[in-house]
């Protein structure tokens, strides 16, 4: 039986604790809004502050050097998605849109869901927000 709900998403009743209720979501969309969810809290965690699970998260953002910050950052994403996203294969994550003036840097996380489904995700970094995930059209 393949999971569908995280246990989060079980005991606040939403999805990503402040997304869409599970009930009014249709089951057959429950997976995806689950690991939307679940990836929109491993992404805004920062390694370390879970004490159980020291690697869960990314690395403080101003640890990772300057020179090749984008490839260090998105090694940083596929590395986590690989070890916390059970549910998502074939893991990719590339870079869509950068400013360096606005420290601002999107991704496209792409994977499968399960044989012949793949979802496709976009989250933004920034120096100054939450970092955010959502669906994409493709």
């Amino acid at each position: 039986m393949a999971i569908r709900l995280a246990l989060f998403d079980v005991l606040e009743g939403r999805f990503g604790g402040g997304g869409p209720l599970v009930d009014t979501v249709s089951s057959d969309e429950h997976r995806v809004h689950s690991i939307v969810g679940n990836l929109q809290r491993l992404l805004n965690t920062r390694q370390g502050s879970v004490p159980h699970l020291p690697d869960y998260g990314l690395p403080d953002l101003s640890s990772i050097r300057r020179d090749g910050a984008y490839d260090d950052l998105r090694k940083a994403i596929r590395q986590a998605v690989l070890d916390y996203e059970p549910r998502l294969a074939r893991v990719r994550v590339e870079p869509r849109d950068a400013d360096p003036y606005k420290m601002r840097v999107t991704f496209v996380i792409s994977g499968e869901v399960e044989r012949g489904l793949r979802i496709q995700l976009e989250t933004t970094f920034g120096s100054q927000e939450l970092t955010d995930v959502r669906p994409t059209g493709g």
